[in-house]
């Protein structure tokens, strides 16, 4: 009877030693692995959702500055309108430049409802693939003829990160929809007065990886005070 009470106080020893000796080495390392995976997976999970959300917040960007941009690029060339000059009968053309990047021309906007006076406006792609537009404020002579001075009343950013490998932003039209065609990287002065509409393609990619979807909007612009027909409406 002491000899088996002795077993069992021996035996309950040996396991409380067993239990103070807690995990192995292997069970450790199997333990060690399986966190290690755990953890990957939310990782990947988390790195996903967030590269996801980045490219859908930036696809929203573009298309938001996109359509701000070409609102405002069409509010002015359908303002667009054609200035008296002193001594002639001819017109001074809405256009006085038009380049495939680059576009100037006289418009009536924002202006005085009681003493309206004409801006110039321009829009210019740079190299760093902004556009930027800028403006001139009209001088009226004594004979009521308009002037702009040589340098830009102001000047600001319409838009940034426009997409360059899209070509050209503005494509000219003459009365009958046909393209004119620019001589030297310009429409000629011969021509400006022709032009009747503009079509405008805009691409912008403000991401940089080029993950998100670039957003483009096309649009054909007509010059309702030029006395001819629109098109393309």
């Amino acid at each position: 009877m002491i000899r088996g009470a002795r077993k069992r106080l021996f035996a309950r020893v040996e396991r409380i030693r067993r239990d103070e000796a807690g995990v192995t080495l292997s069970e450790l390392i199997v333990t060690m692995g399986l966190m290690t995976m755990l953890l990957a997976m939310v990782m990947t999970i988390f790195v996903a959702f967030t590269r996801s959300f980045s490219d859908d917040q930036a696809t929203s960007n573009n298309s938001n500055t996109v359509s701000v941009a070409m609102n405002e690029l069409t509010r002015v060339i359908r303002s667009g309108t054609e200035l008296t000059q002193s001594g002639t009968d001819t017109n001074v053309p809405v256009f006085t430049v038009a380049k495939p990047n680059l576009a100037r021309l006289s418009t009536y906007l924002d202006t005085d409802a009681l003493d309206p006076e004409p801006l110039q406006v321009e829009f210019e792609v740079t190299s760093s693939h902004t556009l930027i537009e800028r403006r001139w404020d009209a001088t009226e002579s004594s004979l009521g003829y308009f002037s702009f001075p040589s340098y830009a009343t102001s000047e600001r950013t319409i838009s940034r990160n426009l997409d360059s490998s899209t070509g050209a932003l503005f494509t000219y039209l003459d009365v009958s929809g046909n393209e004119i065609l620019p001589v030297s990287g310009k429409v000629p002065t011969s021509l400006l007065p022709s032009i009747a509409a503009v079509k405008v393609v805009m691409t912008v990619q403000s991401d940089a990886t080029g993950g998100a979807s670039p957003a483009t909007i096309e649009n054909t612009v007509g010059i309702p005070n030029l006395g001819t027909s629109r098109i393309g409406q």
